[in-house]
């Protein structure tokens, strides 16, 4: 009887080391990315890319960009973050959640409505609004909103719209305003509209008229480090450009 009890004793102790490797094992294999909400489908075919060449399990996080890097800054299980703005990635950088900062992408600032009747210019976009709603991210924390503000400002047309204007929690969740029909427009990045078919581009803010548009991304672990150099790879530059992103020139 004790050397059966010494067997099963044995046969537990080598099914918890197994269970613990195991464990391990699962833990090491998978990488967690926290991202800005306007990656969502190009991040979402990159990461499937990624699991197939590495054998590694991708789990994608998407919010704002503020609120990414606020919860990566506070600890939160990141392997690597990806931002819509550079700004917050720097931001990372002084709070010391991360020790270096690449860009990877760009893209363009849009106007967008379900009717494909493209608006020649601000006076133009007044008119059409009328009464209705104007949807954007949040403009004092969210880029694409605070990208959209600023185009506003400089091309003298904010206190008018400001009144119209309804706010989102990310850039996603604006346009959604507006493929229901809560709001007759959305200021979204060009990307989106790879996605929200539904949508349509009806004006394109010029480059000079907000800050620039730069996604920039950080590794928080080693293994981050990983992902964010095959981030600048040609396939997943490729993937980005794809889906509406304008990619930015890498090594061969």
């Amino acid at each position: 009887m004790q050397r059966f009890e010494g067997i099963k004793g044995r046969h537990l102790a080598v099914c918890a080391a197994i269970w613990t490797f195991s464990a391990q094992i699962v833990l090491a294999e998978t990488l967690t990315v926290f991202a800005a909400s306007s990656l969502r489908d190009a991040l979402g075919e990159i990461a499937t890319d990624y699991e197939e060449q590495n054998g590694t399990t991708v789990v994608l996080v998407f919010a704002a960009s503020s609120a990414v890097a606020r919860q990566v800054a506070q600890g939160a299980p990141a392997d690597a973050v990806l931002l819509a703005d550079k700004d917050w990635a720097d931001w990372l950088l002084t709070e010391n959640a991360v020790t270096e900062v690449s860009p990877f992408a760009t893209n363009r600032l849009v106007v967008v409505g379900r009717e494909n009747t493209p608006i020649a210019g601000m006076s133009d976009l007044i008119e059409n609004l009328g009464d209705s709603r104007i949807a954007m991210a949040q403009v004092e924390a969210v880029p694409a909103g605070r990208y959209g503000k600023a185009a506003l400002i400089t091309l003298d047309v904010w206190r008018v719209l400001e009144p119209h204007v309804v706010q989102a929690a990310n850039v996603r969740a604006a346009l959604r305003f507006v493929q229901r029909g809560d709001a007759r427009f959305g200021i979204g990045y060009a990307s989106d509209l790879v996605a929200l078919s539904d949508l349509s581009e009806l004006y394109s803010f010029a480059p000079d008229t907000h800050p620039e548009i730069v996604y920039s991304g950080a590794h928080v672990t080693p293994q981050g480090l990983n992902f964010m150099t095959y981030l600048q790879s040609v396939t997943a530059q490729n993937t980005l450009a794809h889906w509406g992103f304008e990619a930015l020139e890498v090594q061969q």
